[in-house]
């Protein structure tokens, strides 16, 4: 009578008959079935689980690439050299330890012929595909650069050629470096790598005008000379076609011809950010770095591109010459994301000695007042 006065009807019946137990779910099962599709969801209750699915899916991924990057670079950075400042750098300790350590006689004989660098015999005789070392003063960027027959080898493996994903600096194969053999141009690879290792403190020259004043000069030494290079290009380039056309500056080690030297400082030169105010003549080497461009979401290469020091000239580069460009060549696919349009060449060609008769032989103009509405 309780329950009857209380609403309720006695347990297991309602209205006088019997009611049905429904059969319990495991948690796992309500799992399952809430992110699974299954027998019996509506089209766009598959259509939700789905997309959900495939959301948690690059959701986990990305937390486990992020937790690789950050362990690789947690340990990393407890390898770091301190100089005497009490500054980490950005070179592993044991390799430091290998450049400042006195090379005994033995490991000096067993230097290529034509070394005049023995300061490098212990680094050399830890690793016979050492060939120099990169430095841009005021940067982080102080390495050994590597090179082989291919440009596999350093792309994902350390000094001691052990797996590293950021890798080591390499030169590319098709550019031999010897005693008495430099290519015309010569290509280092490094990766931007998140924080400050590798080539990441490239990108500051893009971003930056000061920062490039300051660190205008590379030096890249190599077992069998020292060289210094005047910067006098920073630009961003597509490597797929997809984007537009490509400028084959990695392939393009040797100048067979003016011509093709013209094109390549022609390039070099449109796309350019800035106007370095640095001379360029036929003849001279060029050093260029390239690494990953991490500003866009598309796959571009930042390139930084220098001309070799000559003899007895003044190493120093005139900053007050540095200007930042009123037009900047880009490619196709830039052009329609960010709008910003090729506006005619503004740079100083006559820095490029002969330049301005190759542009004019052959028809290369490109003025401002071409792109003017009329």
């Amino acid at each position: 009578m309780a329950e009857m006065d209380m609403g309720l009807a006695p347990q297991g019946k309602k209205n006088g008959k019997k009611r049905k137990k429904r059969k319990k779910q495991s948690i796992w099962n309500s799992i399952v079935s809430g992110l699974f599709p299954c027998k019996g969801d509506s089209t766009n209750e598959i259509l939700r689980k789905i997309v959900f699915l495939a959301a948690l899916i690059v959701l986990i991924v990305a937390v486990v690439l992020i937790a690789a990057h950050y362990l690789q670079y947690s340990r990393l950075g407890s390898q770091m050299a301190v100089d005497s400042d009490g500054q980490i750098l950005a070179t592993e300790s044991y390799i430091v330890d290998l450049k400042n350590k006195a090379p005994t006689q033995e490991q000096i004989q067993q230097l290529p012929q034509g070394t005049i660098n023995e300061e490098y015999a212990s680094l050399y005789n830890e690793n016979k595909d050492f060939i120099g070392w990169l430095s841009v003063p005021g940067t982080n960027i102080d390495y050994p650069v590597m090179q082989t027959d291919n440009n596999d080898d350093y792309l994902h493996t350390n000094f001691n050629k052990e797996y590293e994903f950021s890798g080591t600096l390499f030169a590319d194969y098709r550019g031999p470096i010897g005693p008495d053999e430099m290519p015309h141009n010569t290509v280092i690879y490094g990766h931007n790598m998140l924080y400050k290792y590798q080539f990441s403190a490239l990108m500051n020259f893009k971003r930056d005008i000061n920062f490039l004043k300051l660190s205008p000069v590379i030096d890249f030494n190599t077992l069998y000379s020292n060289n210094k290079y005047k910067i006098f290009s920073v630009f961003v380039t597509n490597i797929s076609t997809e984007h537009g056309e490509v400028f084959d500056y990695t392939g393009t080690n040797y100048f067979n011809s003016r011509s093709e030297f013209y094109d390549f400082v022609l390039e070099c030169g449109d796309r350019s950010y800035y106007d370095m105010g640095v001379d360029v003549e036929y003849g001279d080497e060029f050093l260029t770095l390239s690494t990953c461009d991490q500003d866009t979401g598309l796959d571009l290469r930042l390139v930084v591109v220098a001309r070799k020091v000559r003899p007895n000239e003044n190493p120093e580069v005139d900053v007050e010459r540095i200007s930042e460009k009123d037009s900047v060549k880009f490619f196709e696919t830039y052009y329609e994301i960010f709008g910003q349009l090729w506006n005619g060449r503004t740079w100083d060609t006559s820095l490029v000695k002969g330049l301005d008769e190759y542009i004019g032989e052959n028809g290369l103009e490109d003025k401002p007042e071409d792109y003017e509405e009329s």
